[in-house]
């Protein structure tokens, strides 16, 4: 828990809760009065609540992760960008590289006899003179709609900023922000939009989860009780396919007619399920908080946000959990059909105080990053047909080398397709000033970790993983078990089927490995070899192989396995031990990119005089990931 966390209250007699039950004549006014009595009761307490913090460390309240301890840092290595043996790295990209690019685009010519096969699958483009591959449907949606997703989110930030010009936001504590009434009104249309009728199953569902949190939030079993309604909600809506007017009364059967855009809203509901369950445990902390420390320090502690941690930790105002706070959330347009996933905490707490991080410079170059990104997405369709050939080509045509080098490609295009589909929504909830989560974080081919690439790859998921399953499950006290419930529900969330539950227990099981190497090799006697990292890259190697077996198993690509026969076959061979060299080099360039970054935390660190006695940093030796 920050140290803010103790900046109680204290014995201040001034007790908001009796006007947040009553209600007040002015709102306005009292809303004034309460909130400069809040700030100061806390700056009356503030030197009582240190003396008592500097005698015993604060326990933590719940649904937060306690006091950050002051890690020590050990000194960065010397940089190896500029020694013999990182130019011929740098040799070895200016030449593997090139003949890669150059490999795949002539796999996709054609003049290839089975180019033939999968020529339907291709659509008219506008690049280089060659066809594009818009054979997956996802993102042949997606940019076949991409100007009325545009226009729609640029009519809802323009009346939004509109809105909260005319209407200064307040920091509310009794209800329905202000500035979040035009959220309501627009969100209900545009899910209107997108599922017509159906909103009316949106709404019961979500309505049944604010019951029950508002019925059991703070009881010991209140949890059981939400993660029970929400996953019986979703086997359900699938075992339904989003239910039918029909089946409710002979005469409601004319609404069935009238699905919206959307005809299976259920499918795109399932992250709104991950909203429903944020309140409900948000909601439960707040209650739980109240009940160790009491209300008066719990709504002290809400108008001390100074981080994004803090956004997410410390609880709104008992007035803000209301359904139109949480109807808003639930149907924010921006972030409804894809995420960044926000917590409940988070979103509200930002609508109260803006973040920083949403500035018109930071906002106008994330948004020429995702111009960037979708420019080099419609080469990569021009040039390599990559989607196409998985699903109709026949592999016995291609070599080892131009097999893997598909299968790379098509792990990219899925890489790149969802971090332009997540940008888009985090863009457009920038300019309306919401800070999300960056959910790539990396580039695909720069991770060499399991754990640190679950961590990048959709990073809000991971981070909604961490809060509500993985830490109330036991967080590290449990791993060993923890890890396998996670994706078992990670499994099943995104799709009702033996085949992805089969997948993320392989993905789990991968894990062990893993954690076994690090555990080994995570030692003083070790790391103190000059090959060490050497070992680390050997690791990598392996691991990034794995990921890729793993992915490609997942996703059942037709043609999957006998692409994978011919890999692991005789001829294979030679490739692979090649390919396993090639992939250490590369994973030396990985360690040097990381410890780059850690030279400048280093630094930043010691011009805060934050620095302390060398020691071990976990987040980047090279030995926690292997």
């Amino acid at each position: 828990m920050p140290a803010e966390h103790s900046a109680a209250v204290g014995n201040s007699s001034f007790d908001p809760s009796h006007s947040i039950v009553v209600g007040p004549p002015n709102p306005e006014l009292s809303d004034t009065l309460l909130l400069s009595g809040l700030s100061a009761a806390v700056t009356s307490s503030t030197d009582s609540a240190i003396s008592t913090m500097q005698q015993r460390p604060p326990s933590p309240l719940p649904g937060t992760t306690g006091v950050s301890r002051q890690r020590k840092m050990r000194v960065p290595s010397p940089s190896l960008l500029y020694t013999t043996e990182f130019k011929l790295y740098y040799l070895l990209y200016l030449t593997v590289a090139p003949h890669m690019a150059y490999t795949m685009y002539q796999a996709s010519s054609p003049t290839r006899s089975s180019y033939a096969e999968y020529e339907n699958e291709l659509s008219e483009g506008w690049m280089l003179g060659r066809k594009v591959d818009l054979s997956d449907g996802q993102w042949d949606t997606f940019r076949s709609n991409l100007l009325k997703f545009t226009m729609a989110m640029l009519g809802f930030v323009v009346l939004n900023r509109v809105a909260r010009t005319l209407i200064p936001a307040k920091k509310s504590i009794y209800g329905v922000l202000p500035q979040l009434w035009l959220t309501c009104v627009f969100g209900t249309l545009f899910i209107m939009v997108l599922s017509g009728a159906s909103i009316v199953f949106i709404a019961g569902l979500a309505w049944g989860n604010y019951f029950l949190a508002k019925r059991c939030a703070g009881r010991r079993w209140a949890p059981a009780v939400f993660w029970t309604y929400n996953m019986l909600m979703l086997f359900a809506n699938e075992h339904y396919r989003g239910y039918s007017f029909e089946s409710i009364a002979a005469p409601l059967a004319w609404l069935d007619e009238w699905r919206g855009i959307l005809r299976r809203w259920d499918i795109m509901f399932n992250l709104s399920m991950l909203r429903m369950v944020s309140f409900a445990m948000d909601y439960h902390w707040r209650i739980q908080q109240e009940q160790k420390a009491g209300a008066e320090r719990i709504d002290a502690m809400a108008l001390q946000i100074d981080t994004a941690r803090d956004r997410v930790e410390r609880a709104c105002f008992a007035g803000n959990y209301c359904f139109g706070n949480y109807w808003a959330y639930l149907l924010y347009p921006p972030l409804y059909l894809t995420g960044p996933i926000i917590t409940f905490n988070d979103f509200v707490n930002q609508m109260r105080q803006p973040s920083p991080a949403t500035s018109l410079r930071a906002t106008a170059l994330y948004g020429l990053r995702l111009v960037a990104a979708g420019l080099l997405m419609e080469l990569v369709l021009h040039t390599v047909y990559c989607v196409a050939i998985s699903k109709w080509a026949h592999w016995d045509e291609f070599s080892v080398y131009e097999i893997s080098l598909l299968g790379y490609m098509r792990l990219t295009f899925i890489w790149l397709k969802l971090l332009i589909i997540w940008r888009f929504a985090r863009f457009w909830a920038m300019v309306d000033g919401l800070e999300t989560v960056e959910n790539m974080r990396r580039c695909m081919s720069n991770n060499y970790s399991l754990q640190q690439f679950w961590r990048d790859w959709h990073c809000s998921y991971n981070r909604w993983l961490v809060r509500y399953v993985y830490i109330p499950l036991g967080g590290r006290k449990t791993s060993s078990w923890n890890t396998f419930v996670v994706f078992t529900f990670v499994a099943l969330w995104h799709d009702l089927s033996l085949r992805l539950l089969e997948w993320a227990w392989i993905i789990a099981l991968m894990f062990l490995p893993e954690a076994l190497a690090t555990w080994i090799f995570n030692r003083p006697q070790w790391k103190s070899k000059p090959y060490f990292r050497f070992i680390c890259s050997a690791g990598g190697a392996i691991n990034i192989v794995g990921m890729m077996i793993g992915n490609l198993v997942g996703f059942g690509d037709e043609g999957v396995d006998k692409m994978l026969r011919k890999i692991f076959s005789k001829e294979g061979a030679l490739f692979l031990a090649i390919t396993f060299v090639i992939l250490n080099m590369h994973l030396q360039v990985m360690f040097e990119l990381r410890e780059h970054e850690y030279r400048k935390e280093y630094a930043a660190a010691a011009q805060n005089n934050q620095t302390n006695t060398p020691d071990q940093h976990s987040s980047t030796t090279h030995a926690k990931h292997k």
